[in-house]
């Protein structure tokens, strides 16, 4: 049975019967939806209602839209610059709009930006 199959028929066991100890070991991890990219242009950055919101371009092409801490928003020397990313995992607000409401998701917020030098 491979992994995620494992982890699909666990999650639905749990949903349906409750029994999380019938459950294979391997198969309550976490499974780890994306990779994100550690390095990249830095093409926008966005002050959101939740969190900072960052568009990024890796050496590939491929774009990336991520979530960053406030602080990173106020980073505009890292417009059009080569950046290597820190992440955390963070707690944020799970709500309609930017008023608590006591709801909240973990998140891999981008927290630190460091300059790339080129080759």
């Amino acid at each position: 049975m491979s992994y995620r199959l494992a982890t699909i028929t666990c999650a639905i066991s749990f949903a349906t019967t409750s029994l999380l100890y019938a459950c294979p070991s391997d198969a309550r991890k976490l499974v780890k939806a994306n990779s994100f990219p550690t390095t990249g242009k830095v093409l926008k950055l966005t002050n959101g209602d939740l969190m900072c919101y960052l568009d990024l371009i890796d050496r590939r092409g491929k774009k990336y839209n991520l979530g960053a801490d406030f602080a990173i928003c106020d980073q505009t020397k890292f417009l059009n610059q080569q950046v290597q990313l820190t992440y955390k995992r963070s707690k944020v607000n799970d709500c309609q709009s930017n008023e608590p409401c006591g709801k909240t998701r973990i998140e891999n917020l981008v927290v630190k930006m460091k300059l790339v030098a080129r080759k």
